[in-house]
């Protein structure tokens, strides 16, 4: 009869302990779902930017520079000067934006990978609390962290898209400006 009642005790701890434990895998699987979201928020503001109108935008803005360069052996009046130099460090921005893409793309591969190892983990029961706790605050903050630069990477890409869009046509006027000088049939008198 002892050892009915200890067999039973035996048991109802076991299954009180598997109760529990999966709760708290539950739990912790919930918490890192949690961080997925703000994973889900990177990726659609993302695939907002497209990354090939960054690289055409820049080098446009290569070419353009490059023929006056080639072409223009004087200093540009005062206007067409400041839009081309204003063109220019669009240019940087630009590139700061594409630069900031690749930074955040390559954060979110790394953050899902990390969050599906650590999902992996808390389903096999690898984690005291307290090392869960370690490991799921890193994450957090790693993915707070890329949340912070991917709102940057918004405000820079339309910054320097909405400077592009109006300095091109201003540029191309300089540009037109120039080839009409260039290519005049009579040289035109200073």
């Amino acid at each position: 009869m002892k050892q009915l009642f200890l067999f039973s005790m035996m048991t109802a701890m076991v299954l009180v302990s598997v109760s529990c434990n999966t709760q708290v895998k539950e739990e912790r699987l919930e918490r890192i779902d949690s961080l997925g979201i703000h994973l889900n928020y990177v990726q659609e503001a993302a695939n907002e930017i497209d990354s090939m109108t960054l690289i055409n935008r820049v080098q446009d803005i290569d070419r353009t520079s490059s023929w006056i360069y080639d072409n223009i052996t004087d200093t540009l009046d005062r206007v067409p000067g400041l839009i081309l130099g204003d063109y220019m460090r669009t240019k940087k921005y630009l590139g700061q934006s594409l630069e900031r893409y690749n930074q955040v793309n390559n954060e979110l591969r790394y953050s899902r990978k990390q969050l599906d190892n650590l999902r992996k983990d808390v389903k096999g029961s690898f984690y005291s609390e307290e090392e869960f706790n370690g490991y799921f605050n890193t994450e957090s903050s790693s993915i707070a962290n890329l949340v912070s630069a991917t709102d940057e990477l918004k405000d820079k890409f339309e910054m320097s898209d909405s400077r592009y869009r109006e300095l091109k046509p201003k540029m191309t006027a300089v540009v037109d400006s120039i080839k009409s000088i260039i290519y005049a049939d009579e040289p035109i008198a200073p």
